[in-house]
């Protein structure tokens, strides 16, 4: 009995010891701070102002609600404010886009083909048209279009001096090529600078004027 007694007398006090010896060691104190490291790099994809895209839509959503909206698209990531290519003596096409935030879908994409830079009205191509307005608490109004619409291009005019290209825009949206599912119409007017596309060939003769 007394045997089993300091048996469990040395089992406790081994215990004791092993857990007194692995007790966490606590941390000292702090040091003084460092000097501030230097400046990051700025974000990848920079924001750019620069012109517009402004307008109004018109139409109506799926509960019947008329659709009366202004947008103003201003800015624009990753690259010139707009761009014209001369893919022939006789074929220029001028691409631009405009949006509100990086993180949004809301902006528009036109592209103009014009058989001379002096052309004053055509048809422009709009794409990937996107409108969105809170109407509430946990409430928003989404419009956006799903396909390519064709829309009347007028009072076009291209510095070449400057680079400047401006316009008026109007046109349908079929209730098809929109998530309203309802005919609407569209209506504004862009201003853009515009920088030309080089083109090379081989021995290095360029195919397009600078448009800047």
């Amino acid at each position: 009995m007394i045997k089993k007694i300091k048996t469990i007398a040395v089992c406790m006090i081994t215990a004791t010891i092993l857990i007194t010896g692995c007790k966490k060691a606590t941390n000292g104190k702090d040091g003084e701070a460092g000097p501030q490291g230097p400046q990051g790099t700025p974000g990848v994809v920079a924001t750019s102002t620069d012109g517009y895209i402004t307008g109004t839509l018109l139409g109506t959503r799926k509960d019947g609600t008329p659709i009366n909206e202004t947008f103003n698209f201003k800015n624009y990531w990753g690259g010139p404010s707009a761009t014209l290519d001369s893919i022939s003596p006789t074929t220029y096409v001028f691409n631009f886009s405009r949006g509100t935030d990086i993180l949004k879908q809301d902006g528009a994409n036109f592209t103009y083909v014009a058989p001379t830079l002096t052309t004053t009205s055509g048809n422009i191509s709009l794409s990937n048209f996107a409108f969105s307005k809170t109407l509430g608490t946990n409430k928003e109004f989404q419009f956006s279009t799903n396909n390519t619409t064709s829309l009347n291009a007028t009072s076009l005019v291209y510095n070449k001096n400057t680079g400047l290209f401006t316009g008026n825009f109007s046109g349908s949206i079929s209730a098809i090529n929109n998530t309203s599912g309802n005919s609407a119409t569209i209506s504004g007017s862009f201003q853009v600078t515009v920088t030309q596309i080089y083109n090379f060939v081989k021995k290095g003769t360029p195919i397009s004027s600078s448009a800047q």
